[in-house]
């Protein structure tokens, strides 16, 4: 039966009373971090990554977890290769805080290795395995890894950089660890030292509109208030709406973003072992693979940036296939069309979803969901009450009213504690525990936020962010470019893509820029919209450069 109750903040506050009331796992106490302010917190939650992966078999059993290229593993099977790995890297000399880094296309050693540095209390460093050698070199120098897991595309790009390196493949190369030899023996214990829940588990790296890559620094406890988040969110959808979410019975999802996006990390990966799902994972996306995987293992849920969606809504063999196991359609990362909302509730008729949050906030933030995406296809939906908080604040920090635009701010536990070597930013970034996005919105009288536009210079193509600069000063290398602006241009599929107008007294050839820049970034980042001009760019009245007279004239055929 469909359902016809829409969710609101106040509904979602009675629910989550109600849950709390009813299982004290979901009780919140008032804590004071390390930066001086007060939040709501998981009262029972565990305190490190270490204490939740073994407290999960306790919860659930042993369960088929990981299925890779045919190969399944089981909870316990994956801890096991994750405990040998931990007491490797104690053999190596590395200590709880340490950095260690992961820089691989999707595979079940990432996966490993990434459970292997949380349980033993280092530090997971994540490296973008999109970036080229430039930006591999700059990841790898700034977070000073002591130990990085590569795979043998990406060790060609690092394999000059003093740092010891563990490779996986069948290949034996010199200077190198096998990844297989990691993970040899049967150790079934962690290494006696352990972080503490404050302490950094992971580093993930986000563009930001002010250039290079920033290191997102989130704690264990960080990392594990937003995993109960999201479940209790699926728990107060139970109580509103009858449904399950994540609670159910062999339930299954497809992984198929990069496990380096807070996303594939924290929504995919983490949250379902902690939902008791098994992990298709996909090394890289392919419409047809994704189609093939639903239909042969039953997938339950598939999430991932919109663009997946709409490959998926117009692949021309979709209806020769099985799609029934689906329960949910989830998106986020950028804004989902409401076209394609509409689409695929025509198309499909399951339930979608769509998520707001950032690498910032360990990915959540606001979520929605069936009939209520619906309702409001424009929306980014609801935050999880009592845990998290959104409010709207102008330019001075005073908080507006419902129906007021300005800035949308966050306060949340699960909220970043700072960018890795750079106070000014977390400085302008943070005020009393409230997180600035970046991103202009308004509440309506229900709770629900809506994001109008972004007041940073980031471009967001199929939810990887881009800083416009980055781009720019790669641009502005080229020879014969005397200046270049960086837009987001609209696109039906990945929602905006990359475009440059640019100021030039000579003849240049776009397949030359784009071949210069490939060395520089890497080939997301590359602008695909190109204009020239042999006039110096518009500015405005501040002589800052009138981007969004520029974004206009990109935009026009």
């Amino acid at each position: 039966m469909p359902e016809t109750k829409i969710t609101t903040k106040t509904n979602l506050e009675a629910a989550f009373a109600e849950l709390r009331e009813a299982n004290p796992l979901f009780d919140l106490e008032n804590r004071t971090l390390l930066n001086g302010v007060e939040y709501k917190v998981f009262k029972s939650a565990p305190k490190t990554m270490r204490d939740l992966l073994e407290a999960i078999p306790l919860l659930h059993g042993d369960f088929p977890v990981l299925l890779d290229q045919g190969q399944q593993l089981t909870y316990a099977e994956t801890i096991a290769k994750a405990k040998n790995l931990a007491n490797y890297l104690t053999e190596q000399g590395i200590r709880p805080g340490d950095r260690v880094g992961i820089c691989m296309q999707n595979c079940s050693e990432w996966i490993i290795a990434h459970l292997a540095i949380s349980g033993h209390g280092a530090t997971s460093v994540p490296l973008n395995s999109w970036w080229h050698k430039e930006e591999l070199t700059y990841g790898v120098e700034h977070s000073e890894i002591k130990i990085i897991f590569v795979d043998e595309k990406r060790y060609e790009f690092i394999k000059d950089l003093p740092v010891e390196k563990i490779i996986t493949g069948s290949n034996q190369i010199d200077g190198c660890v096998n990844f297989s030899t990691t993970i040899e023996g049967n150790i079934d214990t962690w290494p006696e030292q352990n972080a503490n829940d404050e302490d950094v588990n992971v580093i993930l790296y986000t563009s930001g509109s002010t250039g290079m890559p920033k290191g997102v620094m989130l704690t264990h406890l960080s990392v594990i208030n937003a995993l109960f988040g999201f479940y209790t969110f699926g728990e107060l959808r139970g109580i509103i709406h009858q449904e399950e979410l994540l609670d159910m019975e062999n339930a299954s999802i497809l992984l198929n973003v990069p496990l380096f996006h807070v996303t594939g990390l924290i929504t995919q990966f983490l949250l379902s072992m902690l939902a008791k799902r098994n992990i298709i994972l996909m090394r890289k996306w392919d419409a047809t693979e994704a189609l093939e995987l639903i239909a042969q293992h039953k997938v339950t849920n598939l999430s991932g940036v919109p663009a997946q969606s709409w490959d998926l809504l117009n692949h021309p063999d979709v209806d020769n296939y099985d799609l029934s196991s689906l329960t949910d359609i989830a998106a986020g990362g950028a804004a989902r069309p409401e076209e394609q909302v509409i689409s695929l509730n025509k198309k499909f008729n399951i339930p979608q979803s769509f998520a707001w949050g950032m690498t910032e906030t360990t990915a959540i933030g606001t979520l929605l969901r069936g009939n209520d995406y619906l309702h409001r296809p424009n929306s980014a939906g609801l935050c999880v009450p009592d845990l998290t908080d959104i409010r709207i604040v102008d330019d001075d920090w005073n908080f507006l009213d419902t129906g007021q635009i300005g800035e949308m701010v966050f306060k949340s536990p699960t909220n970043t504690i700072g960018y890795l070597k750079n106070p000014e930013e977390t400085e302008k970034t943070f005020k009393d525990g409230w997180l600035k996005t970046g991103d202009l919105g308004y509440l309506d009288e229900d709770g629900y936020i809506f994001i109008v536009d972004r007041k940073k210079a980031l471009i967001i193509r199929g939810g990887e962010n881009i800083s416009c600069l980055e781009v720019e000063n790669a641009l502005d290398k080229y020879k014969g470019i005397v200046e270049s602006c960086v837009c987001g241009i609209y696109d039906e599929k990945f929602g905006e893509v990359v475009g440059a107008y640019i100021y030039t007294e000579d003849q240049l050839d776009i397949e030359s820029i784009k071949e210069f820049l490939s060395t520089y970034l890497a080939n997301y980042k590359v602008p695909e919209i190109f204009k020239f001009t042999n006039k110096p760019l518009p500015r405005i009245a501040s002589e800052k450069l009138d981007r969004v007279g520029i974004k206009e004239l990109l935009s026009n055929d």
